[in-house]
C-alpha cells in the first residue's frame, strides 16, 4: 500500500507491504499535513498477523484522532490504547512548519534518520522496549530544521546497506520512495518506510 501526504511545506511518501503468506499487516502508518504542522508516526505490531495488527492499528487510530495534540500527549494516549493488546513499537514525529523545529520521540526499533541539507544527521535515541499500557518513560526530542531537510522512519522488516545514502542520493521523496520498495521484494517479515522533505 502507497500514500501520500503534500501541501507547500512537506512531501512524504509512505509505503508497507506483509509478510509472505499472510492477510494481515502488524505494521501501521499514519501522516497528515496542515497549515501549521506535519505529523508522522510509524508502530510496528509484537509478532506479525491479526494481533500485530491490532496493536498496530490502534495507534494509527490514536494519532489520527488527535493529532492536534503535542507528541509526549500523543504517546501517553498510544501507551493507554495498547492496554490489553499485545504492544508494539512506536514512533511519531511533528514539524512545526513556523518555528521550523522538529519534535520526535520513539519506544522500540523503528529505525529513524533525519538529516539537514548543512550535512549534519540527526539519530535521536529511542527508550529500548515497546508499548503495552504500563507506565512508560519517554525521550522526547527537539531540533530545528531547514529548508530541503529530509527524514526516514521504517520497521525492521526493511533491511538497507545505509539509510544515510537513501537519503542523499536521491533529489525527491518520489524517486527514494520508488528504490526504497525495491528492498522490499523479500517479505520475510511486515516492512513499512515513510520518507519526507521540508520545504
Amino acid at each position: 500500500m502507497l500514500d501520500h501526504e503534500a501541501n507547500a511545506y512537506v512531501q512524504a511518501r509512505a509505503f508497507q507491504i506483509q509478510k509472505e503468506g499472510n492477510s494481515f499487516n502488524g505494521d501501521s502508518f499514519f501522516m497528515k499535513a496542515t497549515d501549521e504542522y506535519f505529523i508522522c508516526s510509524v508502530a510496528d505490531g509484537l509478532g506479525s498477523g491479526l494481533y500485530a495488527n491490532h496493536s498496530s492499528d490502534a495507534v494509527r487510530k490514536v494519532i489520527e484522532e488527535h493529532h492536534h495534540e503535542e507528541v509526549e500527549v500523543l504517546m501517553d494516549y498510544c501507551n493507554q490504547a495498547l492496554k490489553s493488546k499485545r504492544g508494539a513499537t512506536v514512533s511519531v514525529l511533528k514539524a512545526h512548519f513556523q518555528r521550523k523545529e522538529v519534535t520526535y520521540c520513539s519506544v522500540g526499533n523503528i529505525q529513524f534518520v533525519f538529516y539537514l541539507p548543512s550535512g549534519l544527521y540527526i539519530y535521536p535515541i529511542p527508550v529500548t522496549g515497546f508499548l503495552s499500557g504500563k507506565p512508560q518513560t519517554y525521550r522526547i526530542e527537539t531540533f530545528p530544521y531547514e529548508e530541503n531537510s529530509k527524514f526516514m522512519m521504517h520497521t525492521d522488516g526493511l533491511h538497507l546497506p545505509s539509510i544515510k545514502q537513501e537519503l542523499t542520493r536521491f533529489q525527491s521523496i518520489e524517486d527514494m520512495s520508488n528504490h526504497l520498495k525495491l528492498h522490499m521484494t523479500k517479505r520475510k517479515d511486515d516492512a513499512t518506510f515513510l520518507v519526507g522533505q521540508l520545504f
